[in-house]
């Protein structure tokens, strides 16, 4: 597929680069990113041959991601492993293998499928690769075309994002519905309607999504009986108008309180044993952050989190986590399938809204993801903790331009965040078949995180906080 230009640039698309500059310095910055994006997707095509036989995966070139039929002449087939079939989405949603969900941000979205190949021909028999795209971000061709080429994805999600029609539940910015979601998700406009449901899931099926989602309207902590009734007769209304060999995900929007209160929690969770009916649910949770790509260290929160995981797989239920970054990487602890995130900071966490004002002339913050220390710090940081005793440097393909060239690219350095955290994701899988399961893998990971990061000289902004608390929940 040839590069398409990127999608407008939200307001909320801007948090990979938020708490240092105005708007216009971003766009400049921009430029430089699209010139880095440029240089992966003219790399040559690279093929590696499916081990069942079905085809070759593109894992370098403009059309990365794809897997196609026959290998076309004269190209370059990778000295390298084969890649393992896809899983199927029903298996994926078995819970066998643990889900990454890459989200498909505002912009650089044509350099996902690539990532998603590169992560499936690595990884792909310890974890399985999922999408998501936002319907009201995104022109339905673009998105056929995205979930096109995204061949590896055992799961293609088109998040309808209704819950942008609960401003005074959520925190969420003055328009949460501009323009452009007007106009490429019209049911927006009609949520009275009485065919509502069966709009949402015809947005859903236009562009080729494989697990459906019902609306997901935000639950009310100050009505939760109503609410909870109102979006069960929503969902059932959508299950009610499935077709044959279609599933269906009960999409649950929820402010935090819902996880940190034990009445609302205790509440929630009744609700959802009592709805058996449902057997995947997608949950979205909305609290506070104070800075972009932190992990959420609220005790009560992640007890929260781990109540719902832990309901989830007594009761055999498949339970994605959205947009939740690392956090949702730490609950497939107790029982969560799968967690998404994306390039941005607000593919990383459903924060609550809050104004940033820019500090004009004030240079990007130049970020990177440390594996070793499960947290992303500036790169002064980086450069610290490089020469600790002990540290082990990425290998991925991203680090290799990021890491010797100039100026930093935020864009690789995204990159090297999705494909570090699909590493972390197989690594929970691959260490779960020693005593105490997936819970044992994360445990050993964050406590060997933990312990390595202490006493390192780092700044208090860079301080992987979390830990403590995750290794005390763990």
């Amino acid at each position: 597929m040839a590069h398409e230009e990127p999608d407008p640039m939200s307001g909320e698309s801007l948090d990979w680069l938020e708490e240092q500059g105005s708007i216009a310095d971003a766009v400049d910055e921009d430029q430089l990113e699209d010139a880095a994006a440029e240089a992966y997707l003219a790399a040559d095509d690279e093929y590696v041959p499916m081990d069942d036989g079905t085809g070759f995966l593109l894992v370098g070139g403009a059309e990365g991601g794809s897997i196609v039929s026959a290998l076309p002449s004269g190209s370059i087939l990778a000295a390298s492993s084969a890649a393992p079939a896809v899983t199927g989405r029903d298996e994926a949603l078995s819970g066998r293998l643990p889900i990454l969900l890459v989200h498909r941000g505002g912009r650089h979205g044509d350099l996902l499928p690539l990532v998603m190949g590169q992560l499936h021909h690595q990884y792909g028999r310890s974890m399985a690769v999922g999408t998501v795209a936002n319907l009201p971000a995104v022109k339905d061709e673009k998105l056929r075309s995205f979930f096109a080429q995204s061949s590896v994805a055992s799961l293609r999600i088109a998040d309808p994002q209704c819950y942008r029609l609960d401003g005074e539940v959520l925190r969420l910015e003055k328009e949460p519905i501009g323009k452009r979601a007007w106009e490429y998700a019209p049911y927006l406009a009609s949520p009275e309607a009485a065919d509502w449901e069966q709009r949402v899931l015809d947005a859903q099926r236009q562009v080729n999504a494989s697990l459906l989602l019902t609306p997901g309207r935000a639950l009310d902590p100050d009505d939760p009986q109503g609410s909870l009734d109102s979006m069960f007769q929503s969902a059932d209304k959508a299950l009610a108008s499935m077709e044959q060999g279609e599933r269906l995900a009960l999409n649950v929007t929820i402010p935090s309180r819902w996880l940190t209160s034990e009445v609302l929690r205790n509440r929630l969770l009744d609700e959802i044993l009592d709805q058996d009916h449902f057997d995947v649910l997608y949950v979205r949770t909305q609290w506070s952050q104070g800075k972009a790509f932190t992990p959420t260290e609220d005790a009560a929160l992640l007890v929260g989190l781990k109540k719902l995981a832990n309901l989830c797989q007594d009761e055999e239920r498949s339970l994605l986590l959205p947009q939740t970054g690392l956090t949702g990487w730490f609950a497939l602890a107790h029982g969560a399938t799968g967690f998404g995130l994306g390039i941005s900071g607000s593919d990383q966490c459903f924060a609550e809204y809050v104004f940033r004002r820019g500090r004009p002339g004030q240079l990007p913050a130049q970020r990177y993801f440390e594996r070793q220390m499960l947290h992303t710090v500036d790169r002064a940081s980086h450069d610290v903790a490089k020469s600790i005793p002990g540290y082990t440097q990425c290998e991925c393909a991203y680090c290799a331009d990021l890491l010797r060239n100039e100026p930093w690219s935020h864009v690789l350095s995204a990159l090297h965040h999705l494909y570090s955290m699909g590493a972390l994701t197989a690594k929970v899988h691959d260490e779960s078949a020693r005593p105490g399961g997936r819970h044992a893998a994360v445990r050993r990971i964050v406590a060997a995180a933990k312990k390595w990061t202490s006493g390192l000289p780092l700044g208090t902004s860079d301080l992987p906080r979390h830990l403590a608390a995750w290794d005390q929940a763990l």
